[in-house]
């Protein structure tokens, strides 16, 4: 496994986050639309948003990848694994203008073919709130299946929140991709 992996599918370059997408990524999350059910919706403030820059995204070069366009080379979102032990846990985010085009999906595909060969996982798995059930279908297209809920919370605004889950083992991928 390279320590600086980078994917291309048809339309999209999966690469390590590089420090020239600081300001494009720094605008995703700073958009309350992209980031409402993310665990990044908790970082409002400039400091804290280098920080986890610097620390997390720059960082992780095997686990954290850039969502960029082949036809116009700019970053449109990010795609990472929170790996478990052999579990795999995904999540992404995406700009709101590159929504509805099969980006994530397409991303996704191609990633779990690398969290499964390159990570050695056993486990894909991913998460979504019920109250954006487009997440969920994005999930279905990868191939993914619904594991049902797994928690309940509350936003800050009151909203109560059912997170989802799906799930992919390896033996189903290889199955899925052997027929």
């Amino acid at each position: 496994m390279s320590d600086l992996a980078t994917i291309e599918t048809k339309r999209l370059i999966l690469r390590p986050m590089q420090a020239t997408d600081h300001d494009a990524l720094q605008a995703m999350i700073f958009d309350p639309e992209v980031v409402a059910y993310l665990r990044y919706r908790r970082l409002s403030t400039p400091a804290a948003f280098n920080e986890a820059f610097e620390n997390h995204f720059l960082a992780d070069t095997t686990t954290v990848f850039g969502i960029e366009t082949k036809a116009d080379h700019q970053l449109i979102g990010f795609y990472e694994f929170h790996p478990e032990a052999t579990t795999g846990i995904l999540t992404y985010a995406i700009t709101p203008a590159a929504w509805g085009h099969g980006y994530v999906a397409e991303a996704g595909r191609a990633l779990m073919a690398y969290g499964f060969n390159d990570l050695r996982l056993d486990v894909l798995e991913a998460h979504y709130a019920s109250a954006n059930p487009n997440s969920g279908r994005v999930m279905a297209k990868m191939g993914m299946h619904d594991d049902g809920e797994m928690e309940t919370f509350k936003l800050d605004s009151g909203e109560k929140i059912h997170v989802m889950r799906y799930v992919l083992t390896k033996n189903d991928w290889l199955t899925e991709i052997s027929a």
